[in-house]
């Protein structure tokens, strides 16, 4: 199992008029994090792989909010990978607050697509070959 954490500090334009979080910034809070993952377990950055022709498009997105997270707060965003990917890659997420209460949950999961035929295939050796690590007995 992989796991890396994120700092994402509120911003003022991520809020309502109560300065409580928009809810659509937590998918932006887990791409910032997963973007981060990426590249502390194999070194890959998104660059990296579509200009080696792979893309990694959003399949799905589960989200769940346990407390409101407010402006001026610095989260830890929490990426998990508990299983090697495949053609897919599922990563779970938690987001703590400054008091390290858990204040929400989620999962995506994404496709390896080939970007000139846009099919799912494997994902990139390098990307493997840098994940692997985590996941040996």
């Amino acid at each position: 199992m992989f796991v890396h954490e994120t700092k994402v500090k509120v911003r003022y334009a991520e809020t309502d008029q109560m300065g409580i979080v928009h809810h659509a910034n937590y998918a932006l809070y887990y791409e910032i994090a997963r973007t981060e993952c990426f590249e502390a377990s194999s070194g890959i950055t998104y660059e990296s792989m579509e200009a080696d022709g792979v893309m990694l498009p959003l399949l799905e997105l589960q989200c769940k909010y346990l407390k409101p997270a407010f402006y001026n707060q610095v989260l830890t965003v929490k990426c998990l990978v508990k299983e090697l990917p495949t053609v897919r890659l599922n990563v779970e997420y938690e987001i703590y607050n400054e008091e390290e209460q858990l204040i929400n949950i989620g999962k995506t999961t994404l496709v390896f697509v080939d970007k000139s035929t846009r099919k799912p295939c494997q994902p990139p050796a390098i990307f493997m070959d840098g994940i692997k690590q985590y996941f040996t007995a």
